[in-house]
């Protein structure tokens, strides 16, 4: 990432066999996996075939589809083995993502594989979406931040040692760079109009408070699951790990010269009990500790346009939230420290496929789930398999972040704050087997905070 040799890397690379020529767009000048659009309702069949020294898996994440195609640990890809899937996309338009969940003898390897390289966008597109005529093409910007540490040789460095391991661990890996794209944050020449902006957060544990340099509102008109209802302004928006945002930001009112930044600003990440560790950090030693402030990208107005097209005060029909009443079944799951060793959820840690008696659900059934985050730090919670809506949440002190978490629409991650009590709805439908709800936070889940749940027909 800087001057010298190039970082070594392990990512994707693709091969379109068959279909639309735009379903794969190679990142030539970065380490992510290439850019696949896909359509609602198209059949999909992918052939993964995998070169790396170890097992691997790629998940697909936030899409509906069966068990046995979302990429789990269970279902490794052996070095120098093939493994075919393919699924019908069924999920509304959308800006998802890919990555490993891949989970070896020793333990889990997302937060590994997935830093060295192995992640890349998908987005679902469909004829609902396309009639709204949102900013497209050039006027569409993808972002996905990730932070990272080099050395020596522009070398990538992942997790300390000793003390600084242990550390790594338990609040998760911070970088002391922010990448965009997986490279440094750069200049976008753009025109007075409007802009679509949508933003993965890629990292393995930071959380990003997004927001614009001259303090205008964030416009927010879509979510993990695709777009909202109708748009919302935010002071700042916070995307926590795996979570993903649809930003729409007007320059008509520019002149040629003129800037804008995007930026993560500045927060309060929390305090650790008895106040000796400040959020994911240890007491600031991070180079760029959680709740830090720094660029993410950079708009120069380069042109001037006289047309500005205007955004809708309603974003497209929407999928009807899922009703639940007083009768709908409430599970919950506590969120717990376990001491020396992480976390836990119920007071349960990862156990291959073993699924206990509470973690059985039913086809056809509408549930809410109930997170409470007992622990001193955020939580990131992701459930495989569906798209679910954010019903309630209460308790916490999420003072300095709660004006931008962003609870409208569908969601696959809910960020869960320390404290505080969480619930998702979710209705489990068309398939049925195993799936998995875990910490988006990579190390977490690779210690331990990851279990499996049945859904039964």
């Amino acid at each position: 990432m800087g001057p010298g040799a190039p970082s070594e890397v392990w990512r994707y690379r693709a091969e379109l066999l068959k279909g639309p020529k735009n379903t794969v767009s190679e990142n030539p000048d970065s380490y992510l996996g290439p850019t696949i659009r896909l359509r609602r309702g198209q059949t999909v069949k992918i052939h993964i075939h995998n070169e790396l020294p170890e097992d691997t898996t790629v998940h697909w994440h936030g899409l509906h589809v069966p068990s046995d195609v979302d990429g789990q640990p269970r279902l490794p890809i052996r070095p120098g083995e093939t493994m075919t899937v393919g699924f019908e996309v069924l999920d509304r338009a959308g800006l998802f993502w890919y990555h490993s969940h891949a989970h070896g003898k020793q333990g889990g390897r997302v937060g590994f594989q997935s830093y060295a390289g192995l992640a890349g966008l998908l987005i679902v597109e469909d004829e609902e979406e396309a009639d709204l005529k949102l900013p497209s093409g050039d006027n569409e910007l993808l972002l996905v931040l990730q932070d990272r540490t080099f050395a020596g040789n522009n070398e990538l460095v992942y997790m300390g040692r000793g003390m600084g391991s242990m550390m790594d661990r338990m609040h998760g890996f911070l970088g002391d760079r922010v990448l965009a794209n997986g490279a440094p944050p750069t200049t976008r020449k753009v025109a007075t109009r409007p802009y679509r902006i949508r933003v993965l957060n890629g990292s393995n544990a930071r959380i990003y408070k997004l927001a614009w340099s001259d303090g205008r509102p964030v416009t927010v008109i879509g979510a993990d699951g695709g777009l909202l209802q109708e748009p919302e302004d935010r002071p700042y928006a916070v995307l926590a790990p795996a979570q993903r945002l649809d930003i729409w930001v007007d320059l008509s009112e520019f002149q040629p010269g003129d800037t804008l930044e995007l930026i993560s600003d500045r927060f309060r990440a929390g305090m650790m009990s008895g106040g000796m560790m400040d959020g994911m950090g240890m007491m600031g030693s991070n180079a760029l500790p959680l709740g830090s402030r720094f660029p993410l990208a950079r708009l120069e107005v380069s042109k001037s346009l006289k047309a500005s097209e205007p955004l809708p005060a309603q974003l497209g029909v929407q999928r009807q939230k899922i009703p639940v009443n007083s009768n709908t079944r409430i599970r919950s799951f506590e969120l717990s420290p376990v001491m020396m060793r992480g976390f836990a959820m119920n007071g349960r840690r990862f156990d291959g496929t073993n699924v206990a008696d509470d973690e059985k659900v039913r086809l056809g059934d509408t549930e809410i789930w109930e997170f409470h985050n007992s622990t001193p730090m955020p939580h990131p919670m992701h459930i495989h398999g569906l798209q679910f809506n954010v019903v309630g949440r209460r308790g916490g002190n999420s003072d300095s972040l709660q004006q931008g978490l962003v609870d409208s629409g569908w969601h696959d991650t809910v960020l869960v704050m320390p404290r505080e009590t969480v619930q998702v709805a979710m209705k489990f439908e068309r398939f049925d087997g195993l799936y998995i709800y875990h910490c988006h936070n990579m190390e977490h889940e690779d210690a331990g905070m990851m279990r499996y749940f049945q859904v039964q027909s």
